[in-house]
């Protein structure tokens, strides 16, 4: 069993709004699906680092350190029978929704209220590791629930 270390992040705008990556389809693989900021950890970095780097390098933002929040760590997703990933999931704020997509990686971006967030993922890790976010931002910003619809 392979066990790869990656992170997560969870971005806000400043009006509270969630980003939202979109990932291209891959014809006969998979659809184009949604997901937050994730990236693998590079040898010699810490998650903070890879989180920093992934968000610079996927949305063009370069955010200071005391802009995240390290919510989880260790949170284990089997991928293959063969491949687990370990994730550290994050929560970042943003000063601004001015976003600057890598086109290796996205096709596109969406800023969306959070009450909108779980419906619009694709993956069930994302959905809850998003339930562990939204519990936070709901506590944040007053909003309602932001769990899994039932």
């Amino acid at each position: 069993m392979t066990i790869k270390c990656s992170i997560e992040c969870w971005i806000t705008g400043p009006d509270g709004e969630v980003l939202l990556l979109q990932v291209p389809a891959q014809p006969g693989k998979q659809e184009a699906f949604w997901q937050p900021v994730t990236g693998g950890i590079e040898d010699g970095e810490t998650p903070l680092q890879a989180a920093l780097r992934e968000i610079r390098e996927e949305t063009g933002l370069d955010l200071d350190e005391s802009r995240l929040t390290e919510i989880a760590a260790g949170i284990m997703v089997a991928i293959t029978p063969t491949l687990t990933i370990s994730k550290t999931l994050y929560a970042a704020s943003a000063p601004s929704t001015t976003v600057t997509i890598n086109p290796d990686e996205h096709q596109d971006h969406r800023w969306l209220p959070a009450a909108e967030v779980s419906e619009t993922l694709y993956w069930d890790s994302n959905r809850d590791t998003w339930e562990l976010i939204g519990k936070r931002f709901a506590r944040e910003h007053r909003g309602p629930g932001m769990g899994r619809k039932r």
